[in-house]
């Protein structure tokens, strides 16, 4: 039995739908990304699933019990950062764990806490949160959702703000808490990023799911493309146009895709009198598969 089971969701505001017969699930210790354009209802579905918003009509089960905007027993276990972190100017890091620790009958060791999102430093028990930058605010936010030890963590755009530094450890601590069990939904615009670290993926455009696949599923959408850097590649284009393959010019690389095989789109440039000056090939990039995933839905409409 899936951990959140999200079934057949609808939410109106007004006359837009914001939220179309949304279904998915998530597991226990899988991380999930909730991926689509700004606008498409990622949000929305975060916060009805956390009980922030009432819906017209389906089901939300976490945990074997259901979750509404007035039934929030189920959400004991579940920790979530969506949006901004609501942080008080006045109180410190610390202060701020034991705050949000008060309704929890076991909540997480605090110094440990803050050594995992990496707050443990004497500055963050004395220091107010009105000096912290915006990082510092994000690092909080997400020690606040994990107060409760979740079995399910809701993160929305969880790696605003962060340094590089910063968003590789934090990858590595949602990895370390999902090997032991914690599941994550995941929403951010850092695809690069979220490619990283998700599982699986549910795609959402105009308030509706349009896939649910596992990483390895989604990027069966990306043809394997290669990228040439040709003594003429204007030329390279129009060749590979003339044999039937999907080209394209970008920042001075030749995009190439629809080739049977490598060897084959080489020995046709090569048999132009075409040099080849450097050749990369690509496959597998999430950007890439969401672009092209949306482009067909928004095409179908």
């Amino acid at each position: 039995m899936a951990l959140l089971e999200v079934k057949n969701i609808d939410k109106n505001f007004g006359k837009k739908k914001a939220m179309d017969n949304i279904s998915f699930t998530v597991n226990a210790g899988h991380i999930v990304g909730l991926i689509g354009p700004n606008g498409a209802g990622k949000s929305t579905t975060m916060r009805a699933v956390t009980g922030l918003m009432s819906y017209s009509s389906g089901s939300i089960n976490f945990d074997g019990q259901s979750v509404t905007f007035n039934n929030h027993q189920a959400l004991d276990r579940m920790g979530n950062l969506i949006e901004y972190p609501s942080i008080y100017p006045n109180l410190t890091a610390l202060e701020h764990l034991k705050l949000y620790a008060m309704d929890t009958k076991q909540p997480a060791d605090f110094k440990e806490l803050m050594q995992k999102t990496q707050i443990d430093g004497d500055n963050f028990g004395k220091r107010k949160a009105k000096n912290f930058s915006l990082g510092m605010k994000q690092r909080l936010g997400i020690a606040i959702a994990l107060i409760r030890n979740p079995k399910l963590v809701i993160l929305d755009e969880p790696m605003n703000g962060l340094d590089p530094q910063s968003v590789h450890d934090l990858r590595g601590l949602i990895r370390s808490l999902a090997d032991e069990g914690v599941a994550f939904l995941i929403s951010s615009h850092l695809l690069d990023e979220l490619q990283k670290l998700v599982d699986d993926v549910v795609i959402i455009n105009h308030g509706k799911i349009i896939e649910t696949a596992t990483m390895t599923e989604f990027f069966s959408h990306d043809k394997v493309r290669w990228t040439l850097a040709t003594s003429n590649n204007d030329a390279a284009v129009q060749l590979s146009k003339s044999n039937g393959w999907d080209a394209t010019l970008d920042e001075g690389h030749v995009q190439v895709s629809g080739a049977e095989n490598l060897q084959q789109v080489i020995t046709a440039i090569n048999g132009a009198d075409i040099q080849i000056q450097s050749l990369n090939t690509v496959t597998g990039n999430l950007e890439k598969s969401l672009l092209d995933v949306l482009a067909s839905d928004d095409k179908g409409e």
